[in-house]
């Protein structure tokens, strides 16, 4: 027994030893992996590592003293005091990591609830990052206090990608990020001004996305470089409208609220586009919110009726079904590839069908629901869609140009069996393999174990259901 023991702490040590053999590049690499709490950890298991994690490219700082602190306290004092003094450690072991770095810099990240007490600290971060050449910088700086970007970060010929959240973006003179490919701003008061200027600044800028951001109510992109745009959650000021010109633009993602009126120019070149957001709606006018919010989709959507790639969100497919009871017609899309975002419930089910009468050059089907999806505050009251939901797809009468023609392929996410596996979407399962003249695929995604009976049952009466193509095949994934 002790030669067994004496083996298997020889064995041991052998490991340990080979590990230490590799060349130092192969170990930075391998503490690349670690949060830099515990890369930094590793300077104690030998001289070999005392020094090695301080040649890191990217060090990645973030701390939640409310996850650290659960948000409980016997007292609101003694949570505030308990949040300022690990607020503190974080910043002290920040600010000892830095002084230690031995290397240039590839990508440094800050993530902590910001204090205007840090605000000298952040910026010798900053000044850090930028003398080390960084390339991505990202300052996720959540606090009502909004720190200024210092005017140092506005003249960097390094930076390839940004991510602000929580800071001020005032720049004094024009704005020089000559390498820039990547832009993200989050949290804060833009002006028509500011945006025109880092537009102007950044003349290899791939992709701009603005969330939760305010203040601007133009986007006019003309730089040939910008293809993706992503908004999320901006608001004009005054409620005006927002206005976007982007002639080469290639891909637009478009979710959350986006006040009460956007206007899309010059856009030919779009291919992609997600259409996942709400409009301001008013209950206590509702028969002229009727209009207006019909008019704002059929104006949004008739921008987009060259795009190959589109997706909508619960709001505008609901807003369809109203159009649709109404007997309203809605722009001719020419998409290829249609997402619908949304749950399968009796208030979408004519704005579905409405969409399957705009789309007839559509050979793939995405069904999803996410998390951001959201619709009309009050659409649960109108009698327009006060119907029997469960008998909606039998009852329909229409050949649909999409479903006898070109519908190859059919995706429905986990997310959807997951949460919203119920009768209405079987329904519509049953309907689309019933119509769906040439389906080749209908992949199925069940990567849910919590729900594997309800997915198992679901399966069955799937399979059972009739196909009017020959190719059909019903895959789960």
């Amino acid at each position: 027994m002790r030669r067994t023991r004496k083996t298997s702490r020889l064995e041991t040590t052998i490991a340990v030893d080979r590990i230490s053999e590799f060349p130092d590049s192969v170990l930075v690499h391998i503490l690349s992996f670690l949060e830099i709490e515990d890369a930094v950890r590793t300077q104690v298991l030998s001289k070999r590592w005392q020094f090695l994690w301080t040649f890191l490219p990217s060090l990645l700082f973030g701390y939640n003293a409310y996850d650290d602190y659960g948000g409980e306290s016997e007292g609101e004092g003694e949570g505030e005091d308990f949040r300022v003094a690990r607020n503190t450690e974080f910043v002290t072991f920040v600010e000892k990591t830095l002084f230690s770095s031995n290397c240039k810099l590839k990508k440094f990240e800050v993530d902590f609830e910001y204090d205007p007490r840090f605000a000298s600290n952040v910026d010798s971060w900053t000044r850090f990052a930028t003398g080390k050449g960084v390339q991505e910088l990202h300052l996720r700086l959540w606090s009502d206090a909004e720190y200024e970007l210092p005017q140092l970060l506005y003249d960097n010929s390094s930076f390839k990608e940004l991510r602000f959240s929580g800071c001020w973006v005032v720049p004094e003179g024009n704005i020089a990020w000559y390498s820039l490919k990547k832009l993200s701003i989050g949290d804060v008061e833009l002006s028509n001004d500011v945006i025109e200027r880092i537009l102007a600044g950044s003349p290899v800028l791939e992709t701009l996305e603005l969330r939760r951001c305010e203040g601007f109510s133009r986007l006019a992109v003309a730089n040939s470089c910008v293809k993706k745009l992503i908004l999320r959650d901006c608001l004009p000021w005054d409620d005006s409208e927002l206005e976007i010109s982007a002639p080469y633009l290639l891909s637009l993602k478009m979710s959350g609220h986006l006040g009460s009126n956007c206007r899309l120019t010059n856009i030919s070149s779009l291919v992609d586009a997600v259409f996942n957001c709400n409009f301001a709606c008013f209950e206590q006018d509702r028969s002229n919110d009727y209009e207006r919010i019909q008019n704002i989709v059929v104006v949004f959507l008739a921008s987009l009726i060259h795009v190959k790639n589109l997706t909508l969100g619960t709001w505008a497919i609901e807003v369809l079904s109203i159009m649709e009871a109404k007997g309203l017609s809605s722009p001719l899309l020419n998409c290829k590839c249609l997402t619908l975002d949304t749950k399968i419930d009796k208030y979408v089910l004519p704005g579905i069908a409405n969409l399957f009468k705009t789309t007839p050059n559509v050979e793939a089907l995405i069904m999803a629901s996410s998390s951001s999806s959201s619709g009309l505050t009050w659409i649960q009251s109108t009698v327009l869609l006060n119907y029997n939901e469960e008998q909606y797809w039998t009852s329909q009468k229409w050949t649909y140009k999409c479903l006898t023609l070109h519908l190859k392929n059919v995706t429905i996410s986990d997310d959807l069996m997951r949460y919203h596996c119920d009768s209405n979407l079987l329904s519509f399962v049953q309907f689309l393999l019933r119509n769906a003249r040439v389906l080749q695929k209908m992949v199925i995604s069940t990567r849910s174990d919590d729900r594997l009976k309800e997915c198992f049952e679901a399966a069955k009466k799937l399979l059972s259901f009739p196909r009017s193509s020959p190719d059909a095949a019903v895959i789960f994934s």
